[in-house]
Order: structure tokens, then sequence, then C-alpha cells
């Protein structure tokens, strides 16, 4: 039901008179204080102007009803009190002032609720913008080591093997020494491939988060000293493809931060599917001097955070230990 001021003041009013009627011999000087109520009412729904005229006819009102009761106009009670008058002009002004407050107040808050919502999209668009230019960077960077350095290796690839052979074929002993160098390009030809398919999107039509965290593992585990091991529970198949594909990504930046900034030298990885949230949790240790900070995601993998409506939590434990926890709901459309 709609709150009517109109027909609430036409109800008081009538309140009033009958109230004033019903207990004319006992009211005397309430009277005045009961026209203050009423005054005070009319300027606070209405404002202090039509508040101020509203005291001419609550004085005929009292008047009329004064009239109507005794047969003649009554002076005894103070229906013309100046100081009664006065009193009510007073209540107007206060009533119709607070009126006044509390309506720029409530449109201030309105217009500052409007700005923050403007700024909060602006924020999220400028969030999403700047989690496609990273992921359009990591592209760059991946198609680049895979047509570029990937190349050239590939090429050194064949030059490598086709020496070995001559000198093979001529019995030299630098044979060894070229098959040796050969063995080292094909190594290196496979570590470009891997860091480039983890820099380029990975196909999640094709395949799962928890296929695409075991190969980052499998990456890591040959390129850098520390000891990654991954744990999987539940079906990751059912984390929707944005909400796998960020998480991932987090997963990532997490591990190379750890590793490369931190120095970890072992961590182990879980990934907790549910039917409605999924979560990962890293657990490693880092050398103590190594140590700079427990926090492990940069700003913008905050954002991918933000993107799929997740919470991070990075906390560092006890004997140079680490623990973050990324999680998000996709039971409520998250990501």
């Amino acid at each position: 039901m709609v709150f009517n001021k109109h027909i609430f003041l036409a109800l008081i009013v009538s309140v009033y008179a009958v109230a004033f009627i019903a207990t004319f011999d006992k009211l005397h000087a309430s009277i005045v204080i009961s026209s203050i109520a009423l005054t005070g009412l009319c300027g606070w729904f209405y404002g202090i102007r039509i508040g101020l005229f509203s005291i001419i006819p609550v004085v005929l009102l009292n008047t009329a009803i004064l009239y109507l009761v005794s047969g003649e106009p009554c002076d005894i009670l103070p229906t013309y009190n100046p100081v009664g008058i006065i009193i009510a002009m007073i209540a107007v002004v206060a009533a119709g002032s607070m009126r006044e407050s509390q309506d720029k107040l409530n449109r201030l808050r309105n217009t500052l609720a409007s700005r923050v919502d403007e700024a909060t999209a602006e924020l999220d668009k400028l969030a999403q913008q700047l989690i496609e230019n990273d992921e359009q960077e990591r592209i760059r960077i991946g198609q680049d080591l895979h047509d570029g350095v990937g190349q050239y290796l590939t090429c050194m690839l064949l030059h490598s093997e086709a020496l070995s052979l001559r000198l093979r074929e001529a019995g030299r002993v630098e044979a060894d020494l070229a098959e040796w160098m050969t063995r080292r390009v094909q190594n290196n030809i496979q570590t470009v491939r891997q860091l480039s398919r983890s820099l380029l999107p990975i196909q999640f039509t094709e395949t799962n988060l928890e296929t695409a965290l075991d190969e980052m593992v499998a990456y890591f585990n040959d390129v850098s000293s520390a000891k990654i091991k991954l744990n999987c529970r539940g079906n990751s198949t059912d984390i929707p493809i944005p909400t796998a594909q960020h998480l991932y990504r987090i997963t990532h930046e997490a591990v190379c931060q750890a590793i490369y900034k931190h120095k970890a030298t072992s961590m182990d990885i879980k990934l907790i599917t549910g039917k409605s949230n999924c979560r990962t949790r890293i657990k490693g240790r880092i050398p103590q001097q190594a140590f700079c900070s427990p926090d492990l995601i940069s700003e913008v993998m905050k954002f991918r955070i933000k993107a799929i409506g997740g919470k991070q939590t990075c906390v560092a434990l006890a004997k140079s230990g680490f623990r973050m926890k990324c999680s998000a709901d996709f039971g409520k459309g998250a990501g």
C-alpha cells in the first residue's frame, strides 16, 4: 500500500476534530498543543510556506468546533492565544526545515549511490579490458615463442642433426659432441613449446582444468628445481569454461611468482570441484632469505578473481611456508 500524505492528513484532522468535540470539557489548554502538532504535520508534509498558512484554517477549525459545541465563540479556551500561534509557527519552521534537510540528504544519498554505481560499472569495464589486454599480450608472446624462437631452434636442430650425421660418417670424435648438442636443442624446443602452450589460451572444450594443470605442473617440474605435486578431487569438467580459464591463469601466475620471485622449493597444488563451486590451494615452502611477501597474485590476477566472483587468501606459514587459496562459486552464475 502506497502512503498518501493527503489521506493521512485528512484522517488526522478528522481524529483531531472528533477528539476535540468528545473531550471538550477536559481539553482546555491542551488545544494549543494539539493545534501545534497539527500545524507541525502540515509543515512536515507540505513545507514551511504551506505549513505557516495552515495555522489560519486550524484556528478557524478550533473556532468552528467551539461554536458548534458551546453555541458561541468561547474566549475562555486559548483559541486565539498569541503564544500558541507563535509556538505553532516555530513548530512549522522546525518541522519543515527537518523535512527539507531529510529530502536533501536523500537526494545526495541517491546521487552518491548513482555515482558509485557508475564508477563501479566503469571499474568493471576497465578491469575487463585489462584482462583482455593481459590475455592478448600472453597470446602475442606465446605466438612469438612458437613462431620465432621455436622456428630458430627447429632450424638449429636440423643443422645439428646433419652435422652429427656427417661427423659420424666421417668417423670424427666430434660426433658425440654434435649428438649432445642435438639433444640439448631438442630439449629446448620441447621447453619452448610447453611455455608457448601455457601462454596461449587453453581449449577447455577439448580438455579440462585438471589436465591443463597437470601439464603445467609437468612443465615447471622440468624447467625448475622446485618439486610440484598436483592432487585433484571431483569432476573438473563441471567447471564452466570462463571460470576454468581464469583459475588456470591465476594458478599459473601464483606458481610463477612462487618459483621465480620467492624461490619456492616445493609446492602442493590441490583442485577441489563440487557441484556448484571449486577451489584451488597452493601450499609450499620457500627459503627464508628469499621470502618477501606471502602475496603471490598480481593486480591483474586479482581482477580475474573478481571476474569469476571468487575469493582469494594468501598467508605465510611457519617454517618458511605459505598457503594460497582461491575459490569460485559458479552455481550463482559466476564466471
